[in-house]
């Protein structure tokens, strides 16, 4: 993961007169801080997001997808129950961890829908960094399957 880290917080991103961090640190995350959401969650958080809250802390990526320790709650309905929420983009479309510890999950805010994005935690930030963290992008190419939250 540190490669990926490394990768992150070096990134720029193009602004009006010039470059800006491709990642906005609003606070770090401490072993205590990433111990209190498992708490919450009653849940371990998978190895490779908890390395990931460690070294890059919670804040917002290309100012689209927010990674906050308020955002980290269950999925509490539907077949995914047991999973957690763990971030939020600038539409309001919820990113999630399914009950496996694995499966990384797109939730759509407008439709009752989502759509799987990568198999890991891991996999899910190599293929945005591959997209050149752009991740509306990315989630307006996918294909949603409806979900059931009731």
């Amino acid at each position: 993961m540190r490669e990926l880290a490394d990768s992150l917080l070096s990134a720029h991103r193009k602004g009006w007169f010039r470059s800006k961090p491709m990642f906005e640190r609003q606070a770090t995350a401490s072993e205590s801080d990433i111990l209190a959401i498992e708490k919450r969650l009653e849940h371990r958080l998978p190895e490779d997001l908890r390395c990931w809250l460690a070294l890059v802390g919670f804040g917002t990526i290309n100012e689209d997808l927010n990674i906050q320790a308020v955002w980290f709650s269950l999925v509490e309905s539907g077949h995914l129950k047991g999973g957690f929420k763990f971030a939020q983009d600038i539409l309001g479309n919820f990113y999630a961890c399914a009950p496996n510890g694995g499966d990384i999950i797109f939730f759509d805010r407008h439709e009752p829908g989502y759509a799987v994005l990568a198999p890991t935690f891991r996999a899910f930030i190599e293929e945005l960094e591959r997209r050149e963290y752009k991740i509306m992008d990315w989630v307006d190419s996918i294909e949603l399957s409806p979900y059931a939250w009731a």
